[in-house]
C-alpha cells in the first residue's frame, strides 16, 4: 500500500507540529491534575488489582500491562473534562491517543520519532472518522471511535506496514459506536471519564493482534455494518486533505466544551456587574439540538457533583458570579458543595433558541440587574483559533498546582522540553525524559 498523508510528523506543516507539541504538554499536565481526582484514584486502584505489568503510568508509582496503563493514563487526562476538543468532529483526541502512543512506545522501546508519527496518525484519524460518522444517537464519539484511532496510533508507533495498520483498525471495529456511551452524561456518572480509556485499551490490543497476523473485517469502513455503510470511502481517503489536528482546541475551562462560549460571554458581563446581589436574572441563549440539551437544562444535584457541575451552564455561571472564577480550583476545592452556588442557579435561565447546531458554536448571555440595567454579551467558542504557549503555560501551572507539585515552573519547562525534543529522542532518552518530567507525585 502506498504511503498516505497525515501519518508522519515530517509531513506536517510547522504550525501543525506546534499544535501537537502543545497537545502533548496539555495532556501530560492534565494527567498530573488527574492524580488529585478521587474518582481517578479509584479507577487506578481497580486497574492495579487486576492488571500488573511493566508500563509506568505518568505521575504515579503504578506499573500495569499496556492496555490497563492506557486506560489509567486516559482516565487521568480526562478526569477533570479539561482536555482538548475538536470543535467540529466533537471528540477529545489526547485522552485516546497520548496514552496509547506512550504505552506502545514503552512495550517496544520505540523512539520519539515513532511516538510523534503515532500522535499524527491517531489525532487525525479520530477526528476524521468523527466527521465521517457525524452525530449518532446515544454515542459519545470519543469513546465510540477511540478504539479505531488507538489501534492505528499503536500500530504506527510499532512501525507496522500500512496494510497491517488498517487491519488493526478493522479489528477494533467491535468496540466502535456503542450507543450507550452518552447515558453516562445523562445520568451524571463519572463513568464518562473512563470511557475513552476503555476504548483505547481495546485499540492497543487490536494492534497487537494485527501485528501477529490476525485480520479484521474487510468492510470495517464502508460495509453494510461498517463505520460509513454504503459509501465508497477508502482507507486512503481518510487521510486526504488537511491535517485534522489543526482544528483541535485546547480547553480554557474545565467543563464540557458546549458550555465554553456561554462562560466566555458571562466573564465579560461579570466584569460589568460583579455583585451577584445586584443581578436579578441571567439569561443564556445557546443553539437548539440534543448536543446542547445536556448542558442547558436547569441545574440538579443528582449525587455526582463533578459531572453535574461540568455539564451545567447554570451552575458554572453561578459559580463564576458567586466566587469570581470558574477554573480547576473551583472543581477541586469546596465550591462543588456550595449551597450559595446551588441557590444562585435558580436565577440563571438557559434557552435553546439559536440555530440548531451539533458542533461547538457561540452563545449570547443577557444580564438584568435589580435597578433595571440590561446588558448583552456574545462570544464565539473560545480557543477555536488555537492557543499559544504563553496561554497554555498558565493552564499547565494550574494543573500542576492542583496536583500539589513541589515545583510547577520546573515541571512545566521539562514537559515543554520533552515535547520540543520528541522526534529526536532515541528509546532510552525518551524513557528517561518521560520518567523525569512525569515523576511520581507525593501523596
Amino acid at each position: 500500500m502506498a504511503e498516505v498523508r497525515n501519518r508522519r510528523w515530517t509531513e506536517l506543516a510547522e504550525r501543525d507540529r506546534e499544535q501537537l507539541r502543545l497537545l502533548l504538554v496539555d495532556a501530560l499536565a492534565l494527567a498530573a491534575a488527574g492524580t488529585a481526582s478521587r474518582d481517578a484514584r479509584r479507577v487506578l486502584a481497580g486497574l492495579r488489582a487486576v492488571s500488573g505489568g511493566e508500563v509506568r503510568v505518568p505521575w504515579t508509582e503504578l506499573r500495569l500491562a499496556a492496555p490497563a496503563a492506557v486506560a489509567a493514563t486516559s482516565t487521568l487526562i480526562h478526569a477533570w473534562d479539561f482536555d482538548d476538543t475538536h470543535d467540529e468532529a466533537v471528540v477529545h483526541t489526547a485522552s485516546v491517543v497520548v496514552p496509547t502512543v506512550l504505552a506502545a512506545a514503552a512495550t517496544a522501546g520505540a523512539p520519539g520519532a515513532s511516538v510523534a508519527d503515532g500522535l499524527v496518525t491517531g489525532v487525525h484519524l479520530l477526528s476524521r472518522l468523527a466527521r465521517v460518522t457525524g452525530p449518532r444517537p446515544g454515542v459519545i464519539r470519543t469513546a465510540g471511535l477511540g478504539s479505531l484511532a488507538a489501534a492505528a496510533a499503536a500500530a504506527t508507533v510499532w512501525g507496522l506496514p500500512d496494510d497491517t495498520v488498517e487491519q488493526a483498525v478493522a479489528l477494533a471495529l467491535g468496540a466502535a459506536l456503542a450507543p450507550g456511551t452518552r447515558q453516562a452524561v445523562v445520568d451524571g456518572s463519572v463513568a464518562k471519564r473512563i470511557q475513552p480509556g476503555l476504548s483505547a485499551q481495546f485499540g492497543i490490543t487490536a494492534a497487537a493482534l494485527a501485528a501477529e497476523g490476525v485480520e479484521g473485517p474487510s468492510g470495517w469502513l464502508s460495509g453494510d455494518f461498517g463505520i460509513a455503510p454504503g459509501s465508497d470511502m477508502s482507507w486512503d481517503d481518510l487521510f486526504s486533505g488537511d491535517f485534522e489536528g489543526r482544528w483541535v482546541a485546547l480547553k480554557p475551562y474545565p467543563a464540557c466544551r458546549y458550555t465554553h462560549a456561554a462562560l466566555a460571554a458571562a466573564e465579560n458581563l461579570r466584569a460589568q456587574y460583579p455583585r451577584w446581589s445586584e443581578v436579578e436574572q441571567v439569561r443564556v441563549h445557546v443553539p437548539r439540538g440534543s448536543a446542547y440539551s445536556l448542558v442547558a437544562r436547569p441545574y440538579q444535584d443528582r449525587g455526582a457533583p463533578l459531572v453535574d457541575a461540568q455539564f451545567s451552564i447554570p451552575w458554572q455561571l453561578a459559580a463564576l458570579w458567586v466566587t469570581g472564577r470558574y477554573d480547576l480550583t473551583t472543581l477541586h476545592g469546596d465550591d462543588l458543595g456550595s449551597p450559595e452556588i446551588a441557590a444562585a442557579t435558580a436565577r440563571i435561565v438557559v434557552e435553546q433558541d439559536l440555530p440548531e447546531s451539533s458542533v461547538m458554536s457561540g452563545a449570547r448571555v443577557e444580564v438584568r440587574t435589580t435597578d433595571g440595567s440590561f446588558s448583552v454579551a456574545e462570544a464565539p467558542m473560545p480557543g477555536a483559533d488555537g492557543t499559544t504557549w504563553q496561554v497554555l503555560a498558565r493552564k499547565v501551572d494550574s494543573c500542576l498546582r492542583v496536583a500539589s507539585h513541589d515545583d510547577p515552573a520546573r515541571a512545566a519547562a521539562e514537559i515543554r522540553q520533552l515535547a520540543d525534543r520528541l522526534p529526536e529522542l532515541d528509546p532510552s532518552a525518551l524513557a528517561a525524559a518521560l520518567g523525569r518530567c512525569t515523576a511520581a507525585l507525593r501523596p
